[in-house]
This record gives C-alpha cells, structure tokens and sequence, in this order.
C-alpha cells in the first residue's frame, strides 16, 4: 500500500512537471544522509560517492551494500553462464549495458579471461568509471540504440534493472541491438520487476499484468529511475525474448542476499 501512494504522488507529481526537480531533492537529502564509509573497497578499487551510488541504487546510496550487492550479482551471472555451458572465464568479450558507476563491473577485475566493457546513459556514471575502474573499457550511449560497438562483439550481455526503467519501443529497439551485438551462441542476461514486486501495483494494473501485459508507469521519463516497469514472466518468455532461445530464470540473490530483480538468460 505505501509503494501505491508514492506511486500515485509521483503521478501527480508527474502531471505537473514537478516530478524530475521533487526527485533531484530527494537524492540530494538522502547522499547528504549517508554516513560516508571507506573510500577503497575490498578489491583496492575506489567507492563511488553517495551520489552516484543513489543514481544507481536509487534508495540509499549505502556503500557497503552497493559493493554487497554487486558481488552477488557478479556470482550469480557467472554461475548462470556456467550452468548454460559458458564459462565467463572462457569468453572472450563481456558487455555491462547500463553499468552505472560499476557495481557488478568492478568485479570482473577479480575473474580472469573476458575483456570487459560497459556503457551507460548517464555521462556523469561513465566518466566516474573510466576515471576508476582500469578493468572497465566504458562508453556512453543514447537513450535509444544504437552503440557503436562492431556487430558480434560480445559473447555475453547483461543488463541488471535496465529495462525496469525503459518504455516498450526502447525495450524492443534494445533487444536488437543485444541481437547485433552478440556472436553467435551469445547469452544475454536481463532482471526486471517481476512477480515478486505485484503487490506495488494498482488493483486495476494488477488486472493487466495478470493478463500478461507490461505495466509502464510514468513513460515520459524513460531511462531514468522515475520511469517504473513491471514484467509479467509470461511477457518475458512469450514476447520479449522471444526471438532468443533457452530463455530461463535465474535467482540473482542468495539465502543470505536476497534480490528481487528476477533474473532471465537467454541464448541467441
């Protein structure tokens, strides 16, 4: 119930152009609360400040949890791959579409064998990471394909609450471009807003996800976390991978780091 009213405040918020500057505030107050914690990680490599953390977290901008949170998500798309028959240490290029300030990527530092790449929307997030993170080639990219990346580049791609954010035409225009960008037998890995996050839905958009239907709340700001999507597993399966094969789901968390992003790979 208190996820529908913020929902329905940042509609109205929405309705009056008020919503993107409301926003701007909250980030404000929130990296202004953050008590701030090591500048190096474990991994030697620098933390990004709170601001950039909450741009990617976009709740807390905690450090511990955004290197917590980011090691998970590493180990699960590595065991993932592996349990597919594609060992990330076998690969030859990898690709972290909408990297933000490197939260999965730095730890790929710790993973021999692939190149790793990543490219965001948000040019304040590539730049912090090309600044701090020798393991990561990254670029920026539009809010709409394409990337300027050579056609069959990449032996996988992930994109982890990327589409949570985007409106059908970019999640469509994406995916080819995923298509382009994978070598043949590529996997790709996505996360959406799932079933598990139903209950932050109207009476009246949970008939529709129920149906199978994409639920797209706030479109006009899409690539931006105000823009909020919720995927039903069968749209997922029946339409929006549906061009790729082996589609499975994933749990990008563990017992003791949950997630609620539900996680799907899928094999050109």
């Amino acid at each position: 119930m208190r996820q529908q009213t913020r929902s329905r405040i940042a509609d109205g918020l929405d309705r009056t152009r008020l919503l993107l500057p409301a926003e701007r505030l909250r980030e404000g107050w929130l990296a202004l609360r953050v008590h701030e914690q090591a500048e190096t990680g474990p991994d030697g490599l620098p933390v990004p400040p709170p601001r950039l953390r909450l741009l990617v977290d976009g709740r807390t901008g905690d450090g511990e949890a955004f290197l917590r949170l980011g090691a998970q998500m590493c180990d699960s798309i590595r065991g993932a791959a592996a349990t597919a028959g594609a060992p990330v240490e076998r690969m030859r290029a990898v690709l972290d579409f909408g990297c933000g300030c490197g939260r999965v990527a730095r730890h790929w530092a710790a993973v021999p064998g692939p190149e790793i790449y990543g490219c965001d929307y948000n040019p304040d997030l590539v730049a912090w990471c090309a600044a701090n993170l020798p393991n990561l080639r990254a670029t920026r990219n539009r809010l709409a394909p394409p990337t300027p990346y050579v056609t069959g580049s990449f032996d996988l791609v992930y994109a982890l609450s990327v589409f949570s954010h985007l409106d059908e035409v970019l999640q469509r225009g994406w995916l080819a471009e995923f298509w382009r960008l994978l070598r043949p037998g590529g996997l790709l890995v996505l996360s959406v807003l799932g079933e598990r996050m139903r209950h932050r839905l109207t009476p009246e958009e949970q008939q529709h996800f129920d149906c199978s239907e994409m639920i797209v709340q706030r479109p006009r700001m899409a690539g931006r976390n105000l823009c909020t999507v919720y995927h039903p597993r069968s749209y997922v399966t029946g339409t929006l991978l549906s061009d790729f094969s082996e589609v499975k789901r994933f749990d990008l968390g563990s017992p003791s780091q949950p997630i609620l992003q539900e996680a799907y790979l899928a094999r050109l």
